[in-house]
């Protein structure tokens, strides 16, 4: 009897989490920001940062550049300015050429990643980033968010203060 009592626990133990329906929610990425600087000419920033996707839907694909799939790594970009930090993205600068207004967005394309049998992926990455080096601010700083594929954003990552 003792047994039968031992199996029939067992048993439903083993069904009750064994048996867990699967989630439809898509799973956000999540990135986890390394390390940044400059490039050894100081022409552009360097930002280094993980990435993991449980869905293993990132990146897009070269066709896809409309609406919500224009960008899918969004870079906001700070300034500190009398010791207080300041959005400056995006960069609204006058081209004397033209004679008009230019606007710099700092988002990016991620490139699609082949992924057909829909694993998790994880790896590390860099960007290369645009600063204004014309600014009178000593220091910079980056704000970055990634999407997937399903539009899923992942957490925001800060880079640390980087000076000029």
């Amino acid at each position: 009897m003792q047994r039968l009592a031992k199996f029939v626990i067992l048993f439903l133990i083993g069904f009750t989490f064994g048996c867990k329906k699967e989630d439809p929610t898509p799973m956000p990425p999540v990135i986890k920001f390394l390390e940044a600087g400059l490039s050894q000419d100081k022409t552009y920033a360097i930002v280094k940062f993980e990435f993991f996707d449980n869905d293993g839907d990132l990146g897009l694909k070269q066709n896809e550049n409309q609406g919500d799939q224009e960008y899918n790594l969004f870079i906001d970009y700070y300034e500190k300015v009398n010791g207080v930090w300041e959005l400056k993205s995006p960069v609204v600068t006058y081209n004397s050429g033209t004679n008009q207004y230019d606007t710099t967005y700092f988002h990016l394309r991620v490139p699609f990643i082949q992924n057909k049998e829909k694993k998790s992926l994880k790896g590390e990455t860099y960007v290369n980033l645009i600063y204004n080096n014309f600014s009178t601010a000593e220091s910079f700083k980056y704000q970055m968010v990634l999407k997937d594929r399903a539009l899923t954003s992942s957490n925001k990552i800060e880079t640390t203060e980087i000076y000029k």
